[in-house]
């Protein structure tokens, strides 16, 4: 994730397009992401006042109401009771010894799982599913809501049964949360680029407290490269360890050769430590030295290269799976 011209380690020039400063191997690029968009405030509801004297008027005239009703009705039972007589006994009888065939039945509905449709909302369809504890979706519809957004240079949406996600602007990440509740500790998606030149990178925050404390997962379809880090109070911290030229972004055989081809990826992110899986294979698990105090949510984030054409980076994410363990 490109900040300038410059190496924000060692303060040496950048020659364009490289990943990684010449002078002391530092990754060039891994940036604080920008601010999240604030959402609008909602306005309060203006409350209507009426004078005391209206109330007093409306209490008084709804007493002598009440009072007539009473008169009334009263008037009418004693009349009725007067012209009826008593009841006979037997007529009690029988009454009271109606068969059950002949009393009313009521009719008992199956709870509503937490997961169903609702009429205000999208039918759930494909493989859908939402609980407290668990999410998968294979964006076969709307039904649980992933943000949906284009502001020119982030656009989210649906599209072919997946969740496209394009960043149009150059030198510039954006992120789009989890639809959830619980803490997603296990995170498991389909990735998929668009053929030719990949003009950025993707990944996962995960715990993400703020732009200043999370960590996070981030891939390179064009040299099939990975890195695993964290933000702590502002700094940029790798915890995948240097390689043998000083680097942290390791190359991996686990992903297919082409960024078209669907990747299956896996990340279990905990507080103390986090492990990927790419097709189902083992690639890397990290410990974290100074790991975050508390929880926090899960998104993905897009980053566009200063290089990047007009139509910027873009990734399809489908088939995704993450939940909270319950013991």
């Amino acid at each position: 994730m490109t900040q300038g011209s410059f190496c924000t380690n060692c303060g040496a020039t950048l020659r364009p397009g490289i990943r990684f400063c010449d002078n002391c191997g530092q990754a060039v690029g891994a940036g604080v992401p920008s601010q999240p968009r604030p959402s609008m405030p909602v306005p309060a509801q203006t409350q209507r006042k009426f004078p005391w004297w209206a109330l007093f008027l409306a209490g008084g005239c709804l007493g002598l109401l009440c009072l007539a009703v009473i008169g009334v009705g009263g008037y009418i039972y004693f009349q009725n009771q007067m012209t009826a007589g008593p009841v006979a006994p037997e007529q009690v009888i029988i009454e009271m010894s109606a068969t059950p065939e002949t009393l009313p039945t009521a009719t008992l509905s199956a709870p509503t799982p937490a997961s169903a449709p609702t009429d205000s909302g999208p039918t759930l369809t494909g493989n859908q599913h939402l609980d407290e504890y668990s999410l998968y979706d294979d964006f076969s519809s709307e039904a649980l809501m992933w943000p949906v957004f284009d502001d020119g240079k982030t656009i989210l949406k649906y599209e072919n049964e997946a969740y496209s996600f394009q960043i149009v602007e150059p030198d510039y990440i954006d992120w789009a949360y989890f639809p959830v509740d619980f803490i997603p500790y296990e995170i498991w998606f389909d990735v998929q680029g668009l053929p030719g030149q990949q003009d950025g990178t993707f990944g996962v925050f995960c715990q993400y407290q703020d732009v200043d404390n999370h960590y996070y997962v981030e891939f390179d379809l064009q040299t099939n490269s990975y890195i695993i880090a964290q933000y702590l109070n502002g700094e940029d911290i790798p915890l995948t360890k240097q390689n043998t030229v000083g680097q942290f972004w390791y190359e991996t055989s686990a992903f297919k050769s082409s960024p078209e081809l669907v990747n299956r990826i896996g990340v279990s992110c905990y507080l103390d430590s986090i492990t990927l899986f790419i097709n189902d294979q083992l690639v890397d698990q990290v410990d974290v030295n100074q790991p975050l105090e508390q929880t926090g949510e899960a998104a993905f984030f897009v980053y566009t290269f200063d290089f990047a054409g007009l139509e910027g980076y873009k990734v399809f994410f489908d088939n995704v799976e993450t939940y909270q363990p319950v013991q």
